[in-house]
C-alpha cells in the first residue's frame, strides 16, 4: 500500500511532515486538501480523520494525524537510526518539550493571527498577539545554546519549529540584533531538503492573512 500524505501548503504542520518523509527518503504520494473547495469536510475525509485536520499520514492503510504524532513515528519506524529522534529516554523528553513548545506556544502565534485577521475582522496585527510573538521568540532563543534546539545534532523538533518560525518572521521579522542564535538557526535551517517549497508555502498563508486585513479595513473605512 502506498504511504499518502494530505496535505495544503500554507499548513506549517503538513510541510514538516513532508520535510520529515524527504529527510528519511520515504517514497510518499502527496494529496492536496482544498480548503476552498472543503475537500476536508468530505466524507471520504472524515472516515479518515473525523478532526478533519492536515496533515494526515496514512501508512499501510492506517491513518494517523496531528504532526507531531507523524514526524515521531516516521522516525520511529523507518529512520536508519535515532538521530531524529532519539531513543535515549531523557534527549527523547527534551525533544518531545520542544516539540510540545512548537504546538502549545509557537504555533499558537500564528492561530492568534489567523483568529484577529482572517476570522475576527480585525485590519491590523494586534499588539498582544505582536508581544506574545516576541516572547516566543525569547524562548526560543534561550533553547538555542548550540546549534539545534537540542544540542549538536537536528531533530524533528527542529524540523517542526522550523516550518512554524519560517512563517512567523515573515509576519513579525526575527531581528539580528536581538535574537541572534534565532538568526544563526534559521540560516542552518536553510539547508533542508525542500526548503524552497517551504517557503512558498509560508508566504501563502502570509498573503491570505495579509489579503483579509485589506478587505476588513475597506469595511471599516
Amino acid at each position: 500500500m502506498p504511504k499518502v500524505i494530505y496535505y495544503a501548503p500554507f499548513s506549517p504542520p503538513a510541510r514538516a511532515v513532508i520535510i520529515t518523509a524527504k529527510l528519511l527518503n520515504l517514497d510518499v504520494e502527496l494529496k492536496f486538501v482544498d480548503f476552498s473547495k472543503k475537500e476536508h469536510l468530505s466524507e471520504e475525509f472524515l472516515k479518515l480523520n473525523p478532526q478533519h485536520t492536515i496533515p494526515l499520514f496514512v501508512d499501510e492503510g492506517e491513518p494517523i494525524w496531528d504532526s507531531h504524532a507523524i514526524i515521531c513515528y516516521m522516525v520511529s519506524k523507518y529512520a536508519s537510526d535515532d538521530k531524529l529522534y532519539p531513543k535515549d529516554l531523557l534527549t527523547r523528553a527534551r525533544v518531545d518539550q520542544r516539540l510540545h513548545f512548537d504546538n502549545g506556544v509557537l504555533f499558537q502565534v500564528i492561530k492568534d493571527f489567523v483568529n484577529r485577521n482572517i476570522y475576527g475582522g480585525e485590519s491590523e496585527f494586534n499588539p498582544k498577539t505582536i508581544e506574545f510573538c516576541k516572547n516566543s521568540y525569547g524562548f526560543l532563543e534561550a533553547f538555542l545554546e548550540k546549534d539545534y534546539v537540542n544540542g549538536d545534532s537536528m531533530t524533528v523538533a527542529d524540523v517542526s519549529i522550523q516550518t512554524t518560525l519560517i512563517t512567523l518572521h515573515k509576519l513579525v521579522p526575527v531581528e539580528e540584533g536581538t535574537y541572534p542564535r534565532i538568526t544563526a538557526w534559521m540560516k542552518r535551517m536553510s539547508s533542508i531538503p525542500w526548503n524552497d517549497e517551504n517557503e512558498k508555502g509560508a508566504q501563502v498563508l502570509v498573503d491570505r492573512i495579509n489579503s483579509v486585513m485589506k478587505d476588513n479595513k475597506k469595511k471599516s473605512d
